[in-house]
């Protein structure tokens, strides 16, 4: 019965992410749009770290274990933040588990929308910016690595979506992945947001909430207008 309302959850949100993947799609061309605002050599080094992940990903014997470590603490780290308890953790080149008195959605989605070392990277340079300021000079060094961690968070998740994983089945399939995919978006629009400032954050949320109103709008007059060729 939960997976059903779930399921009907997913189907009302459609519209949403429609319109989340709209405003992605803007949010993008409003950045490519900035040419005398953009850092290349910062996409450079970012798009290096990146490209070099994904080809050893395909390339070289995949580090499962690095991973599941990464995928199992970031249940864990949900699990304390909402106020569950962890009584068991493990981890193995095969997988692993994390045993909580606590399963939701935040618990059991939150490794597919929390990329946990490129996150873990970041925090690490802003402490270690914070209390040795000549540590920007090796920030090129910084972006190739943070890029080679998102790569690999990337590389690695986009393979568990065509898998059978426990924490979609616990979900619901369509449910886990329009949140995923509707919250991936939203951050790559905040990240966006936040290092090239196309706009002001007010405007670029009217946008937002415009093209989901305009949306969930044009999905009620669908509706209407199928209920009267019906009765």
């Amino acid at each position: 019965m939960v997976k059903f309302v779930k399921f009907l959850i997913a189907l009302a949100l459609l519209p949403a992410l429609v319109a989340i993947g709209r405003f992605t799609y803007y949010t993008t061309a409003s950045c490519l749009a900035l040419q005398d605002k953009i850092p290349w050599m910062t996409i450079f080094c970012l798009g290096l770290g990146f490209s070099t992940m994904v080809s050893v990903y395909f390339a070289l014997p995949r580090w499962n274990l690095l991973y599941v470590f990464g995928h199992e603490t970031t249940h864990a780290l949900a699990v304390l933040v909402s106020g569950g308890r962890v009584s068991g953790f493990k981890v193995g080149s095969g997988g692993g588990h994390v045993v909580t008195d606590t399963l939701s959605a935040w618990t059991a989605l939150a490794p597919y929308i929390i990329p946990f070392y490129p996150a873990a990277t970041g925090i690490a340079w802003f402490i270690l910016r914070l209390f040795w300021p000549q540590a920007d000079s090796w920030e090129w060094a910084f972006l190739i690595f943070w890029g080679a961690t998102w790569g690999f968070h990337f590389c690695f998740t986009a393979s568990l979506l065509k898998t059978e994983q426990p924490d979609f089945a616990s979900q619901g399939y369509v449910f886990s992945f329009v949140v995923i995919l509707a919250s991936n978006m939203l951050i790559l629009c905040a990240l966006l947001w936040i290092w090239l400032q196309p706009e002001k954050w007010r405007e670029g949320l009217w946008t937002l909430w415009d093209y989901t109103v305009f949306y969930y709008q044009f999905c009620a007059a669908q509706c209407r207008a199928l209920y009267r060729l019906a009765f």
